[in-house]
């Protein structure tokens, strides 16, 4: 009976790989022997190895993404000496990187069907059948038992609703995606229950957060309305996070956020940008004003806690017109704002875009942008210097009636530009500041500009 080991390189411990999971899943009928090891980004690689080695696995699995892929090549290069009979099975967005690596077997694109194929050949890639294209979302097994709670709880937990995104944002994995694949329909009997079913057995893991890795979880209102009401009626220690498009919310939508207790449900926004040229240009068509409108009324109507993201380095977005952004999100006073910075991912319409307009951007994960076509490496900097302000001083959420008070009376980027001149005076860094000194810092601040 082969032995598979399931590796998951997490970004931190509270972390989780809901992809290893669908694998397990998907061959817990064969005759195998499966185990999950977690990992984060921390630990040391000689003690990864050690442990990985002490399983003595016929065949490891692995998921690469960005933010693992460069220590993960590592891993498998080494484990590759000590274990030379061993399998690697090596899928994820970053998975093509593997394709050159000893012993290894690559799943490109969705990987239930092609790796319960390599399973059913007793992971043998040259008997390997082909498998069916896709699996529908919804013929796929729900990912996790009730075993799973050891490992688990406290966590940030990951469910899936969607595959698939109708919009086609030029720096997104999903620009490509035509797939429309839902794992609820709530028009057919039985499927409300089994939406329910499933939700309590995730509550059941005990999570520090669910969160809904769908891309924009709100085009589905039917199954969107029936999820947060189950969130608002279930009382529970963890909050519900979800992926939205504040221009598609309605009253029916604020009807039933407004019932919301605190702490109960997160929406992350994805701005990006205020500029109606910039986002026609990255081929995403939202509505400014439209977004404002429910970022106001999600203030001021309900108690969920909103974060929104900014991306600098656009196509066409010049320093001036990310400031405006910057300001005019700000003003709306969400409880995060993330301003990141594009990244040239693989496989998206972005990188052809970024060869044609001269881009540089680093060579490795994370693929950041060094300057765009209408930001130089001196703009991104001082850009990066403001979210990093933003997340010691805006982010932590410490501070929110001085930063209202500080915006009647002057604009986001003139207070993040004071805030970056007395960091320099006092030579201290953009991160790592102690609560003591961000309190004495924001106090010098009130001072001088209220």
């Amino acid at each position: 009976m082969k032995k598979i080991l399931l590796v998951a390189l997490n970004s931190s411990w509270s972390q989780s790989n809901l992809a290893l999971y669908y694998m397990r899943q998907m061959i817990r009928d064969l005759e195998c022997e499966t185990r999950m090891k977690t990992y984060s980004l921390k630990e040391p690689l000689h003690q990864i190895m050690e442990d990985v080695y002490s399983q003595k696995p016929d065949v490891i699995c692995f998921s690469a993404y960005i933010w693992n892929r460069v220590m993960l090549c590592s891993l498998q290069a080494e484990l590759s000496k000590i274990l030379p009979q061993c399998l690697f099975v090596i899928g994820g967005p970053e998975a093509a990187s593997f394709q050159q690596a000893q012993n290894s077997y690559v799943i490109i694109g969705e990987g239930e069907g092609k790796f319960r194929a390599l399973a059913e050949s007793a992971f043998d890639p040259k008997s390997c059948v082909q498998s069916p294209a896709s699996i529908h979302l919804k013929d796929i097994p729900f990912p996790y038992t009730e075993g799973d709670k050891t490992e688990l709880e406290d966590h940030l937990i990951y469910f899936e609703c969607y595959r698939g995104c109708p919009y086609a944002c030029v720096y997104c994995l999903s620009a490509n995606d035509m797939r429309h694949q839902p794992r609820f329909e709530l028009t057919k009997a039985g499927e409300m229950d089994r939406l329910h079913k499933e939700l309590a057995l995730l509550a059941e893991l005990k999570p520090r957060t669910l969160k809904f890795i769908d891309r924009s979880f709100n085009i589905q209102k039917d199954l969107a309305h029936a999820i947060w009401n189950y969130a608002i009626c279930n009382d529970s220690d963890f909050d519900y996070h979800f992926e939205i498009y504040p221009d598609l919310l309605d009253e029916t939508d604020f009807d039933i956020l407004s019932k919301a207790p605190a702490g109960r449900i997160r929406f992350e926004v994805g701005i990006q940008s205020t500029n109606p040229d910039v986002l026609w240009q990255s081929g995403r068509y939202t509505d400014w004003e439209k977004s404002r409108r429910a970022l106001l009324d999600l203030k001021t109507r309900t108690r969920i806690r909103v974060h929104a993201d900014l991306i600098t380095g656009l196509p066409g977005e010049d320093l001036a017109s990310v400031i405006r952004s910057l300001n005019e999100l700000c003003s709306c006073e969400p409880a995060a704002v993330q301003l990141g910075t594009l990244k040239i991912l693989p496989d998206t319409p972005m990188m052809q875009i970024a060869q044609e307009r001269q881009y540089l951007w680093m060579d490795m994960p994370p693929y950041q942008v060094l300057c765009s076509d209408a930001l130089s490496f001196d703009d991104l900097c001082l850009l990066q210097d403001y979210a990093h302000l933003l997340s010691l001083y805006w982010n932590k959420e410490e501070y929110p009636n001085l930063w209202h008070t500080l915006l009647q009376k002057h604009p986001a980027d003139r207070i993040l530009s004071h805030l970056k001149r007395m960091h320099a005076q006092k030579d201290m860094p953009l991160h790592s500041v102690s609560k003591h000194n961000r309190e004495m810092m924001m106090q010098c601040l009130a001072d001088q500009l209220l």
